[in-house]
Order: structure tokens, then C-alpha cells, then sequence
């Protein structure tokens, strides 16, 4: 599914300050018209949590915020044994 996000610097906050990540929730936009929001500061690069404000729903973005790139993460299944040297966990 494709989600137009949109940037937008916050005002309150002077140059360098936060900017906020806006766009439609996968969940229930269309029903309801929920809206992720996520807020990082204008140079934050790595993983964000995006809340709905309708349904509460969570969406994890990649972000580089300096230079306006977002991607939107998605779990995907791990198979196989674990390596020896990893910590246990899987991706």
C-alpha cells in the first residue's frame, strides 16, 4: 500500500528544532480517517514509531530527517537456525 507522508517543521521550535511526520493510517483511514503522527528533531536519523490518532495504531518508519527520506519498515519471518554468534534474538 502506498502512503503519501507528508513533513511539516514545527513552528514552536526554533531552526534545527522538530519536524513532525504525517500520514494516512493503513488501518483506518478510509473508515474513519486516522492519521499517523510521529515527531523527531530535524536531524535524527534511525527508527521512528508512528501513532494513529484514531485506532492507536502503530507503523515503524526509517528515518533521515536532514534529508527528508522516510521508509516504512515491515517484520518480516526469519527462518533457519540462529547463528552461534548472534545474541538469541532473531531480526
Amino acid at each position: 500500500m502506498a502512503m503519501p507522508m507528508r513533513w511539516i517543521k514545527c513552528p514552536a521550535v526554533p531552526a534545527g528544532g522538530n519536524v513532525h511526520l504525517i500520514g494516512p493510517c493503513p488501518n483506518c483511514s478510509d473508515s474513519k480517517g486516522g492519521l499517523l503522527i510521529g515527531t523527531v528533531s530535524g536531524s535524527f536519523k534511525g527508527k521512528i514509531a508512528a501513532e494513529c490518532l484514531e485506532c492507536g495504531a502503530v507503523v515503524d518508519f526509517y528515518i533521515e530527517a536532514d534529508e527528508g527520506n522516510v521508509w516504512r519498515l515491515e517484520r518480516v519471518e526469519a527462518k533457519g537456525p540462529l547463528s552461534p554468534h548472534s545474541s538469541g534474538e532473531r531480526l
